[in-house]
């Protein structure tokens, strides 16, 4: 005796759940990569800058005051350029966590609406089963007041 199929009423806004929550996983992990390249970026112009201070500290007594101050210009830039970087990272590292914590938020969302769906799932099988033992309750006295009319007095 089959019922009628069960319809969670929601799942539209269940579908839409899972897709921006999908969406905030997607952008966080666009914002990690970035994150890791800026990193490595950044571990690069320390090098670099690292190098050029080794090459002005020893070229300072050897070379003439107009290659110091070219060196020590090409320095500052440098500096400046690692330090713009370090500002770019500090706010990717601000957009991940507000992006972690987006994701957090769409989760708990979703999952809220689909353990409402397992409950109403779950009232809808207590609800078949009851209806089958009923249907089958029924089939069964009919069945023995059948019998009980058929027997001779």
């Amino acid at each position: 005796m089959p019922g009628k199929k069960f319809r969670f009423s929601l799942q539209s806004v269940l579908r839409l759940r899972q897709h921006q929550t999908e969406q905030a996983v997607e952008a966080l992990v666009r914002l990690q990569q970035e994150r890791a390249q800026l990193e490595q970026r950044i571990e690069v112009a320390r090098q670099q800058l690292a190098q050029l201070q080794r090459e002005l500290a020893a070229n300072a007594s050897t070379t003439d005051p107009a290659q110091l101050r070219r060196q020590e210009t090409y320095w500052l830039k440098a500096q400046r350029q690692l330090l713009r970087l370090e500002q770019q990272l500090e706010q990717l590292r601000h957009q991940e966590a507000e992006a972690r914590a987006l994701v957090l938020e769409r989760r708990q969302a979703k999952e809220s609406l689909e353990r409402l769906r397992e409950r109403q799932y779950a009232r809808y099988l207590e609800a078949e089963t009851a209806a089958e033992h009923a249907w089958i309750d029924e089939q069964a006295t009919g069945a023995y007041v059948r019998k009980l009319q058929q027997r001779p007095s």
